[in-house]
């Protein structure tokens, strides 16, 4: 009287599946013992996939980071490339322009204050730095009004076309 029981828990075709399509297999276990081992092994096994996929997915996302940080260099590099030395020196003179006439000032009053001006030259030197902070100052302001210029002009492009 031999049985042909199967030695499997898997009678028909159908089984059950997890999320990610694993077949749940199901084992009757009697010792307790062989059961924890069993839940450790699964717990261990899901525990390597999960930081598996974590690893990927941190790779893929670091990946895309650094995609975006070459495209973005490239947009600047294309951006510097269309500038023209006008538009370079007008950028120029609009971030350093209110640097330099401190600058300017600051000297002036350092060498008045430490006595490296002849008192006869102080009117011509106050002459000579009040020309260089109006000049500076009028090309700062020309270039601010500019900027804002183009923007009022389009501005007042598109309310025409409305009326």
């Amino acid at each position: 009287m031999t049985s042909t029981t199967p030695t499997d828990d898997f009678d028909n075709d159908e089984h059950e599946t997890t999320e990610d399509g694993r077949p749940i297999v199901r084992h009757v276990v009697k010792d307790l013992q062989t059961a924890l081992k069993m839940r450790r092994a699964q717990a261990d096994a899901d525990a390597a996939r999960m930081r598996s996929d974590a690893a990927a997915e941190r790779h893929r996302s670091k990946a895309e980071q650094r995609r975006r940080k070459d495209e973005l260099r490239a947009e600047i590099a294309r951006l510097r490339l269309r500038m023209t030395a006008r538009e370079a020196a007008s950028k120029h003179l609009a971030v350093f322009g209110p640097f330099y006439l401190m600058l300017l000032v600051a000297m002036f009053l350092a060498a008045l204050g430490t006595g490296l001006i002849d008192t006869e030259q102080v009117p011509v030197v106050s002459a000579l730095l009040t020309l260089l902070v109006t000049m500076i100052g009028s090309n700062v302001r020309s270039i601010i009004s500019e900027g804002n210029g183009h923007e009022d002009d389009d501005h007042d492009h598109s309310h025409d076309e409305e009326d």
